[in-house]
């Protein structure tokens, strides 16, 4: 069996390896692996499946060494150690998997967020604040989310009747209120404006449309205990 490893040097006996990185995976065929492991945060996670999934390309599954500030995907399927999941694997033990819904943004995908409410602005200042001792961990964004709470407060309810403004959330239990959407199938927005800064996954994307579609498009099949 072949695994192709990003951003983690891995070294097996008994299954081919390709060691790479985020930039290089890129440019690799990957269409006889039957694994990859992505070493990082929600935000790398996000990129290489989008990658996978526009690719037209075999979909391995995906192992996950979760090196983020939050890991909500990992969190969410209860990812157990790599090491544990590379010995197993060595050992020609079956891995167990879970199937992760993949929506499409326009041309872009995410896993469980997307939305220009609070959650850009949290982001944004989050990303200032990634300096220094704060450039790891969480307490950059419990800084972002102090300076965040109040503007939410006063601004919130206005901005739950714009139908400019949205926010999706997957991780949370079903239910949508207003522009607040947990779980979704098709999702249309009229921006009204070419311009404009979107979260998805913790990522910053700057959007040259108008119109927001969103749908669920596939799934991804990520290993579990």
């Amino acid at each position: 069996m072949k695994i192709v490893s990003i951003n983690k040097e891995i070294t097996l006996k008994n299954h081919e390896v390709v060691n790479t990185n985020e930039k290089d995976f890129y440019n690799i065929d990957f269409s006889d692996a039957d694994y990859v492991l992505v070493s990082g945060g929600d935000g790398l996670l996000r990129r290489i499946i989008e990658y996978i999934i526009f690719s037209g390309q075999k979909k391995p599954a995906i192992m996950i060494e979760p090196k983020g500030s939050f890991n909500v995907i990992a969190k969410k399927h209860f990812v157990p150690k790599i090491d544990k999941v590379l010995a197993k694997f060595e050992a020609g033990e079956e891995l167990n998997t879970k199937m992760q819904d993949v929506y499409k943004l326009n041309k872009h995908v995410f896993l469980f967020s997307a939305g220009n409410l609070h959650d850009a602005l949290h982001i944004h200042l989050s990303e200032i604040f990634r300096v220094g001792f704060l450039k790891k961990g969480v307490l950059k964004y419990l800084i972002s989310t102090a300076f965040v709470l109040p503007i939410a407060i006063v601004t919130l309810p206005f901005l739950f009747f714009s139908k400019k403004r949205f926010i999706v959330l997957t991780v949370l239990r079903s239910f949508n209120f207003m522009n607040f959407y947990t779980k979704i199938d098709e999702l249309h927005v009229d921006l009204g404006s070419e311009y404009n800064l979107l979260e998805i996954d913790g990522d910053l994307i700057f959007l040259q449309d108008r119109y927001i579609d969103i749908k669920l498009i596939d799934q991804v099949a990520i290993v579990v205990k």
